[in-house]
């Protein structure tokens, strides 16, 4: 089985799974490894509106999550999985309609070739929560460039949830919506595993 978590950034995602992992004594597929200076320096680079930098993490997102996963057999745990970049795409490449274009076959092809979940949880945060936990979580890029990019993180927020809800849709992958506003980290949990274990 494979249940992938998703949500807008900061909306407790990447909590979620360990917790799940560990509750489920699953392995867990990170979003991306913590040392990764590639991830890492081009995710500082949008941040910073450096031009010319939004198809190379884009193309890099998709390809790593598709190495990363041919590590990984039967039941696991993936934080953000491939259909959630497909909507950074659009917000980062939406000044590039023929690069946009090329990269919707792209990932059209490697949506293809990974294993698709059997449960997507997808949590839904508002702008204000989203806000705050940006701010609380304490990750210098983007509080450093929040100002610069409060409009793009506004506009991925107001997307967010119902577009990757049409994704799931699309490639017929099924999907839980949790509001996560006013709830805490265990009620998010409970929640999460009570959409679990109905389809186990």
């Amino acid at each position: 089985m494979k249940i992938s978590v998703g949500g807008m950034i900061a909306s407790g995602k990447s909590t979620l799974v360990q917790r799940l992992g560990k509750e489920l004594d699953l392995p867990v597929m990170e979003e991306f490894e913590k040392d990764d200076d590639v991830f890492n320096t081009l995710l500082k680079w949008l941040y910073e509106q450096r031009s010319n930098v939004e198809m190379l993490l884009q193309i890099y997102f998709i390809h790593n999550h598709w190495l990363n996963q041919q590590k990984y057999d039967n039941s696991f745990i993936v934080d953000r999985d491939l259909v959630e970049h497909w909507l950074f795409a659009q917000h980062n490449l939406k000044s590039m309609p023929t690069i946009m274009n090329m990269y919707n076959g792209v990932f059209h092809a490697y949506m293809n070739q990974i294993k698709k979940p059997d449960l997507y949880l997808i949590l839904d945060v508002d702008w204000e929560n989203f806000k705050d936990r940006v701010m609380t979580r304490g990750r210098g890029q983007e509080i450093e460039n929040f100002d610069k990019n409060k409009e793009y993180f506004y506009n991925l927020m107001k997307d967010y949830t119902t577009k990757i809800a049409a994704q799931c849709a699309v490639y017929e992958i099924p999907y839980v919506i949790i509001n996560t506003n006013g709830l805490t980290e265990d009620e998010v949990f409970k929640k999460s595993i009570e959409a679990i274990k109905k389809v186990m």
